[in-house]
């Protein structure tokens, strides 16, 4: 697949229509979470999304080395969900990630989750992270970045990342009252990750 994607990079810096549409199909539901995690809006996120695919293919043919397609195209999404972010305060209910997700996915994303109730208010708990450990979290649990991708899409150092997700863990703890840090750890990658196929 990733020889598939760089293919199709290398094609559409050639001025291939055909195979930015193909990249449009394989990254655009995984785009819209990525929006939506970072928002908690569905129309933001569809806008965002729809923004940094524009952008994308503005910019595409500076893209020195196309298999790095993946981290640069969420660094173009992640910061403009940041800047909308900046702009609107606005956010869904945070129960409304389940009828967001399902809507996007032919699985159910409850079956995602061992218990909903934890898992809303873990997820609540990470919207109230500043906004660069929440992406750093979603990043990492949600959409299974490595800790180097998150930093080329953070523009910081991987230590940095390191600290973004040790610090947004011990938050959590405080949030959620609870004693033990490494639980919220195990609850993140059991509970409430959605594991994008």
């Amino acid at each position: 697949m990733n020889e598939n994607i760089t293919d199709l990079v290398i094609q559409i810096q050639n001025g291939e229509n055909t195979a930015f549409e193909k990249i449009f199909e394989i990254y655009k539901v995984s785009a819209i979470r990525t929006a939506y995690l970072l928002t908690n809006n569905k129309a933001l996120a569809e806008d965002i999304t729809q923004e940094a695919f524009v952008q994308c293919y503005l910019k595409i043919k500076t893209l020195k080395n196309p298999a790095q397609f993946k981290t640069w195209f969420f660094k173009i999404l992640t910061r403009i969900a940041w800047k909308v972010n900046a702009k609107e305060k606005e956010s869904v209910p945070v129960e409304n990630i389940f009828e967001i997700y399902n809507a996007t996915d032919s699985s159910s994303i409850e079956d995602s989750f061992i218990n909903k109730e934890t898992s809303e208010k873990i997820m609540a708990a990470i919207n109230q992270l500043e906004k660069k450990q929440k992406t750093a979290v979603l990043l990492y649990y949600y959409k299974e970045f490595s800790i180097s991708e998150i930093a080329t899409i953070m523009g910081c150092f991987e230590g940095t990342v390191k600290s973004r997700l040790y610090c947004a863990r011990k938050n959590l703890k405080k949030k959620l009252n609870l004693e033990n840090e490494d639980y919220i750890k195990e609850v993140i990658e059991d509970e409430i990750i959605y594991k994008s196929r």
